[in-house]
């Protein structure tokens, strides 16, 4: 629950990552040789894995010299491309890709750095390096518009080594009895479920783990793995078998940013009426206090909070309002029979939770309204009851724009 004085405060959640693909089926150094030699074979060195890694050290390096700050602010991670709701929203649909380049804090690079040099090197012997670039990129791409419906702010790596993760898992649970390189991979399987399960048990335990990032590059993972990585035992898998996943991650981004965009309206509108919310209550605080002191009186008050923060309450109305009505016709042209009449079945959920939400801002407006108008009346007629029940509806309506910003 957010208090009025820090409604419209924001932290990034970091995608920080844990896999620990050290124990002994799956640690490089204790593997058996024979499935060393065999990925030897396929590439003697990774290339890309090592790319990427020097791109997310050196982007760090540089946000350090350039901002002064070690661990960054919010305000330093939009500024350089963070996933940002409202950002994307507005069109800038490329920190979908940006974000899995950004770090939050010098921990959050290590971890993300580790385990990507650990599970790229498998993957990327597995697919080859055009294509392993490929697959990483996509899947962070589909873990970024995941994680975009759950948070406002969001950077790392791990939704792509989630997806690496992912890719891994399937061609193992697809390689038994595909001759020898393919028993080997099977045999990482219990100990990439165990990782997966361990990380994810632990991202819903700790605060700031973005595991809706972890969740949605593990699914992509998986799917990529079937499309392309199920096919990396037989030989290294042609750039081709990425064009259906490039479309697949397209159409997933585009619907992401589509339906951040529909929420994201109405949560900058929240934000923008909020603060002169938050204004307003701060006036009316050194308001009574003026009044308590005899320097003004509880007439100029009230004629002063009605035109000001009744006709800023009215403008937040009329743009509820014009929202409420985008939101029906929206509703009606994707769920109306043939005599008008709105099938429920037929309007997909996304079309209802905007048309809810903006139900449920333009009736959060109407509450502060009343709240207000008890204020002005009971300062008129000298009723500190009356002024008391607006206060308190007051602050139940700024309660309820806390949770339409945290979007609970």
């Amino acid at each position: 629950m957010f208090s009025p004085s820090n409604l419209f405060k924001s932290d990034p959640a970091v995608e920080d990552v844990e896999p620990d693909p050290d124990d002994k089926d799956v640690d490089r150094r204790d593997a058996p040789a024979s499935l060393q030699e065999m990925l030897r074979a396929r590439l003697p060195r990774v290339i890309v894995t090592p790319a990427i890694l020097a791109v997310i050290v050196a982007i760090f390096v540089v946000m350090v010299v350039v901002s002064g700050e070690v661990v960054f602010s919010s305000k330093t991670l939009v500024r350089w491309g963070a996933q940002f709701g409202l950002g994307v929203a507005d069109g800038q649909w490329w920190r979908l890709l940006s974000a899995m380049w950004l770090h939050a804090h010098p921990l959050h690079l290590a971890l993300n750095a580790i385990f990507l040099w650990r599970f790229g090197d498998y993957v990327e012997r597995l697919l080859g390096p055009v294509v392993f670039l490929i697959v990483y990129v996509l899947a962070g791409v589909v873990a970024s518009a995941v994680s975009l419906q759950f948070h406002g702010l969001s950077v790392g790596a791990s939704g792509a080594i989630f997806g690496l993760v992912g890719v891994l898992l399937t061609v193992a649970m697809t390689s038994r009895g595909r001759g020898g390189l393919g028993e080997m991979v099977a045999e990482l399987r219990p100990n990439l479920i165990s990782i997966v399960v361990a990380n994810l048990f632990l991202g819903f335990l700790m605060q700031g783990v973005d595991n809706a990032a972890h969740i949605g590059g593990l699914a992509g993972g998986l799917v990529l793995g079937w499309l392309v990585g199920r096919h990396s035992l037989d030989a290294t898998p042609s750039p081709r078998l990425t064009v259906i996943p490039i479309v697949m991650t397209a159409a997933i981004a585009a619907a992401a940013v589509l339906s951040v965009g529909a929420r994201q309206d109405l949560r900058a509108e929240a934000a923008r009426v909020g603060m002169q919310i938050d204004r307003a209550e701060a006036a009316f605080r050194v308001a009574r206090a003026d009044i308590a002191a005899g320097k003004r009186t509880r007439a100029d008050v009230a004629d002063e909070a009605e035109t000001t923060v009744l006709a800023l309450i009215h403008d937040g109305q009329g743009r509820a309002d014009d929202m409420l009505r985008a939101a029906m016709a929206q509703v009606s042209a994707v769920g109306a029979d043939r005599d008008g009449l709105i099938e429920d079945s037929k309007v997909p959920p996304g079309v209802r939770a905007r048309k809810l939400e903006t139900h449920r801002w333009a009736v959060c407006l109407a509450r502060y309204d009343d709240a207000w108008r008890r204020r002005v009346a009971g300062l008129r007629a000298g009723d500190a009851a009356g002024v008391a029940d607006g206060d308190a509806r007051a602050a139940a309506t700024i309660r309820e724009v806390s949770k339409i910003l945290a979007g609970s």
